[in-house]
């Protein structure tokens, strides 16, 4: 066997450096991503039974062949202790459904686990190759501080007592080391702290001992790392905590694993502690990573409740809007029909018997068919209105130049047309519905004529324009459509309004001024309001009294046709 690289195994860290040495060889071999995690999944269940129920365990990885047969990975690992027999054995037929080959024996050092993995026909191995590995896990910058602070760490416990009459060796030692380590006294004051700690921190010893480390431990741990400290300096028993520290540099809290281990005199007093911080940012960020994952599985199931919920709401409101459609219709042509009887006894009184009525009869019937009329007129619009609904099946090209032609044509015979002057720049061709269009654009015309001023000759001005979402009046539908817009504005001279009205002139039957003055329903910029709405827009109004208005229709510029 062409040993690359060996780990002891003692204990839950060294397990990690073991699955990420043995990922790294499996990466260099040419393994694909899924064969890396199932080689490097199998070596870590059986070294993780050799951590729990072992002794002296040790993890060597490297290749080697058999004459003849191709190469394979191969990670062994040796253990004083003997023990193939349950409950280890769960471990192992856990790995045994991994890969292929894991044998085990029992020698006369212990026990002897081997995981061969072959090597993909398409990778060959020779001698340089096998350099090039050693020489890659030779030059790799360690996985883990852990890697190093192991030996480190327990080569200073051992000479803790001798170093104690050299504190100046003591100190050579630890500032050669590239870690952070510290002592405390019993109180938790520092006593040393090392120029790694210094310079990570920016701080020195004296202003860590007078904050407490406050600033330097994340605020969110500061206050139990200190609970902690206090219960393991009653027992004496080895403290270890996982804190977030910062860093002076960069001004970021990266994680660390704090390790403190009490030394004590022949009377079991504690001296002092010695301690190290490991930098831990990478495994928490994974752990994490796992734990957001498992939270985005719960968003998405929730999600998908929320969405089929979504979808019965939607099957209702077009059930609620079709039984609307059909209730507006049979109500509109009831209602029409008992209007048409009282216009025709209006006409055939006024006819038969105007001769025999005084003024005052005659001018009721009048009044009577003009309220008949007017009935008429509203329920029409309101038809109109329960009419309009979503149609996207019925959109097509609309040139709004010819369509606002055609609409001019059927307002000839409106009061004041023939003084009417109407300007139209050029305007975009869009993808709507005819019909809906029309009537928009029909009573934005129509509106304006009407509410001309008496004495000025009425002025329509019609044209088009790129606007961006800020400079559309705020809506909640198309703040969720960012982008260029386009808009359509219907300029008038006429008798404008008070804008402390522009949002109720939109809504359904109101009205500025009585019938007496402007006939109408109030419906018409409702309908428009409406028409907007179903292309995907909206529609809001400027104006000042006396001075005309311009009312604005805005569609994405997604309507427009290519």
């Amino acid at each position: 066997m062409q040993t690359i690289a060996t780990i002891a195994l003692d204990n839950e860290l060294d397990l990690i450096l073991a699955h990420k040495r043995t990922m790294k060889l499996a990466e260099l071999a040419g393994f694909s991503l899924s064969a890396q995690t199932t080689f490097a999944t199998a070596v870590s269940e059986v070294a993780r039974m050799a951590i729990e129920h072992g002794k002296g365990a040790s993890l060597c990885i490297g290749a080697d062949r058999v004459s003849g047969a191709p190469w394979c990975l191969v990670a062994r690992i040796t253990d004083q202790a003997a023990y193939i027999s349950d409950p280890q054995t769960e471990a192992v037929r856990y790995a045994r459904k991994l890969v292929d080959n894991l044998h085990i024996s029992l020698t006369d050092q212990g026990t002897e686990m081997t995981i061969r993995y072959k090597l993909p026909t398409s990778h060959p191995i020779n001698a340089a190759i096998i350099n090039q590995w050693k020489n890659a896990f030779g030059e790799e910058p360690p996985l883990s501080p852990y890697d190093e602070i192991k030996r480190k760490n327990l080569q200073l416990q051992e000479m803790a007592d001798r170093l104690r009459v050299s504190e100046n060796q003591y100190r050579t030692l630890t500032e050669s080391l590239p870690l952070m380590i510290f002592s405390f006294d019993p109180k938790g004051d520092l006593l040393y702290a090392n120029r790694w700690l210094r310079d990570y921190t920016g701080k020195s010893l004296n202003t860590l001992n007078e904050t407490k480390w406050k600033g330097i431990i994340h605020h969110e741990d500061l206050a139990s790392f200190w609970e902690k400290w206090e219960q393991h300096s009653l027992d004496g028993t080895p403290f270890r905590a996982e804190i977030r520290l910062g860093n002076a540099e960069t001004s970021t809290y990266l994680w660390h694993l704090a390790a403190l281990n009490p030394l004590t005199d022949a009377t079991n007093t504690i001296w002092h502690w010695t301690g190290f911080l490991v930098d831990i940012n990478a495994q928490k960020l994974i752990e994490q990573t796992l734990h957001d994952n498992e939270e985005l599985k719960d968003a998405r199931h929730q999600l998908e409740q929320y969405q089929w919920q979504l979808e019965q709401t939607i099957q209702d409101l077009h059930r609620s809007n079709d039984e609307l459609m059909r209730f507006a219709y049979v109500a509109s042509h009831d209602l029409q029909e008992p209007l048409r009887k009282v216009q025709t006894f209006g006409d055939v009184l006024m006819n038969q018997y105007g001769t025999v009525l005084d003024e005052n009869g005659i001018d009721m019937i009048r009044r009577m068919q003009s309220a008949a009329r007017r009935m008429q007129n509203l329920i029409q619009d309101l038809l109109t209105y329960s009419r309009l609904t979503p149609k996207q099946n019925d959109f097509r090209a609309v040139d709004l130049n010819q369509l606002i032609k055609s609409v001019l044509d059927d307002l000839e015979m409106m009061p004041r047309f023939n003084e009417t002057r109407v300007q139209i720049t050029s305007l975009p061709i869009i993808k709507g519905h005819p019909a809906q269009l029309g009537q928009l654009f029909q009573n934005l015309i129509a509106n304006a004529i009407k509410f001309s001023q008496p004495d000025n000759p009425p002025e329509v001005m019609i044209q088009s324009r790129r606007v961006r979402l800020p400079e559309i009046p705020q809506n909640a539908y198309v703040d969720q459509l960012p982008g260029d817009w386009i808009a359509i504005d219907v300029t008038d001279n006429g008798i404008g309004f008070d804008e402390q009205y522009r949002e109720r002139i939109f809504q359904l039957f109101q009205r500025l001024h009585g019938t007496n003055q402007y006939a109408g329903t109030g419906m018409g910029l409702a309908i428009c309001k409406k028409v907007t709405e179903l292309h995907g827009g909206t529609i809001s109004a400027r104006s000042q009294p006396g001075h005309g208005a311009t009312f604005t229709a805005y569609f994405p510029a997604s309507v427009l046709q290519s």
